[in-house]
């Protein structure tokens, strides 16, 4: 561990996570590293019985479609989609559970893996940046509590739920409706915020990998400024001498994070490919719900907030994914500035600095299971296809009118 008056002190405290790792252990999704050590007995029961209720809220949703049918369309889809978003939380639930060991050792990469090539002159770059990402984060998940609790205000059964479920009690009456929409409550807020919170912890360590790339290019932007300035005052032996010791630790730094970037595409990847299939098909379900059967400006609020809060939860990632790509980029143009602005230096140092080159050409990315890498790109192309979709059915809905 580093000392407390480090530089690598300062950067761990400055990319902290312990707001949404916190979170996610008192909502027995992913134990807090801190506490790994300890017995997981009691965190896993908690986890059980969270995957027990929204199970049994599936299995409502699920017996609602039996006894419906497809007689109407319109509420059809919307326990589609509702059911939709309910499965793939517990999958995403099930996939933290198994990849919790590498979730730890990535919330803790900045003091554990980066420690050792962290300056003083790193840390306010870490602060300023850590900052943004905190505050965008709170923000996107505030977004996500005032949409769930809209849309746990607007009813849509008869009983006013803003569910339609099969209860095995009569909701009407008000103890049993008080009971019924508590349940509706907890589902909602652990389903879709924690999702949120989730997907901000995920997205945080992108950004950590972003800065991480960031610190790396200033300092190999560096090399050439600092290498002109020691060969007015220092020999030139000695001048190599410091400049090779530089670009090994450089080199060190890019073969870290391609490291702890291969390790979150590891974690991050079937899970994404899920995510987004569900939230393209949650997207075509609630344009096609917003455009044939709201009603008033209380279900149009209703279903957009539904479809607003999928989208949010898709764009999150895909923006911080093409952060990502973008400054994976730019440290391939700054291995090529250093290259040519130091033609003077021995061979072994040039040739050093081509290989880093030639490694950054490709730009580290996190891929939905290896299909397609997350940008705003790919944002848009799954709006797209969720828009071709929600065409067809809004097709079909017209040729049975």
């Amino acid at each position: 561990m580093a000392p407390p008056h480090s530089a690598a002190a300062a950067a761990e405290s400055a990319s902290d996570l312990n707001y949404l790792l916190r979170a996610l252990h008192w909502t027995a999704i992913l134990r807090h590293p801190h506490s790994a050590a300890r017995s997981p007995l009691l965190f896993r029961l908690c986890t059980i019985t969270v995957v027990s209720i929204i199970v049994s809220f599936i299995s409502s949703e699920i017996a609602v479609l039996w006894r419906e049918g497809i007689a109407d369309l319109d509420v059809f889809i919307l326990m589609i989609s509702i059911a939709d978003t309910g499965f793939i939380w517990l999958f995403r639930i099930a996939h933290t559970a198994v990849c919790e060991r590498h979730f730890h050792k990535l919330a803790l990469q900045v003091g554990h893996d980066f420690a050792e090539f962290v300056t003083w002159d790193d840390v306010p770059v870490l602060r300023a940046q850590g900052r943004l990402v905190r505050r965008f984060l709170l923000m996107y998940i505030w977004f996500g509590i005032t949409a769930c609790t809209y849309y746990l205000f607007s009813p849509v059964s008869a009983e006013g739920l803003p569910f339609i479920l099969a209860l095995p009690f009569d909701a009407s009456q008000p103890i049993g409706y008080a009971i019924a929409w508590l349940y509706c409550f907890i589902v909602t807020m652990h389903a879709v915020v924690m999702t949120m919170v989730l997907d901000s912890f995920n997205v945080s360590i992108i950004a950590q990998l972003r800065m991480q790339i960031m610190l790396l290019n200033r300092k190999i932007v560096s090399l050439a400024r600092d290498m002109s300035e020691k060969l007015e005052y220092c020999s030139e032996a000695s001048a190599y001498s410091d400049l090779r010791s530089r670009l090994e630790k450089c080199v060190l730094h890019h073969q870290a994070i391609i490291k702890n970037a291969d390790l979150l595409e590891k974690c991050l990847g079937t899970m994404l490919l899920g995510q987004s299939i569900s939230i393209g098909a949650a997207a075509c379900f609630q344009m096609f719900q917003i455009a044939t059967s709201a009603d008033g400006l209380q279900q149009i609020g209703k279903f957009g907030c539904y479809l607003s809060t999928m989208l949010s939860e898709l764009f999150v990632n895909c923006w911080f994914g093409d952060d990502l790509i973008t400054e994976s980029e730019n440290l391939s143009l700054a291995a090529y500035d250093a290259v040519t602005s130091l033609q003077g230096c021995p061979l072994s140092i040039k040739r050093s600095l081509l290989l880093l080159m030639h490694r950054a050409q490709r730009p580290l990315c996190i891929t939905a299971g290896g299909f397609f890498p997350l940008s705003r790109e790919s944002f848009v192309a799954v709006l797209n296809v969720s828009y071709s979709f929600y065409a067809i059915l809004r097709n079909f809905k017209n040729e049975e009118l």
